[in-house]
């Protein structure tokens, strides 16, 4: 592509983020709507792996572009709200193939406690303590007198 096209395409560095960021947020909220929800860790896993999938210097930028732009400020918010929504639908939809009836999270919450650890999650050799880790969030049940089982 030429440069002249590129920037034809995306004025200034606001556009080329926008684009950016909607592209990120299309490939979670997909992956989301179509994760498996027959094995809790199989689920977990999957969850982590598109969590993790992110290149973590490109959402650092996104989050530092954020906190400059007051327009792509707004638009991450818009966005993140949608993929804490589908990720939330996707928990639900878990939680009822396992029989959960009373999770001690509810899943708007476990999407956004889940989001927020998959955001600070960079490091590869801690895989496997973000995945036990958001099993617990997503599939951890109260037994009724107030205590969590996982």
């Amino acid at each position: 592509m030429g440069i002249g096209t590129f920037y034809h395409q995306f004025p200034d560095k606001s556009d080329l983020m926008r684009f950016l960021m909607d592209e990120e947020h299309q490939y979670r909220v997909h992956a989301f709507d179509t994760l498996a929800a027959d094995s809790a860790d199989a689920f977990s896993a999957e969850l982590v792996r598109i969590l993790a999938g992110s290149d973590p210097a490109l959402l650092r930028a996104m989050i530092e572009a954020c906190g400059i732009d007051d327009r792509l400020r707004e638009f991450g918010r818009s966005v993140r709200k949608e993929t804490r929504e589908r990720l939330a639908a996707a928990l639900a939809r878990a939680r009822e193939a396992r029989n959960i009836r009373r999770p001690a999270l509810d899943s708007s919450t476990a999407a956004w406690a889940t989001l927020e650890i998959g955001d600070r999650s960079t490091d590869p050799t801690g895989i496997e303590a973000f995945e036990r880790a958001v099993a617990v969030l997503i599939f951890a049940e109260t037994d009724g007198a107030g205590h969590t089982r996982a």
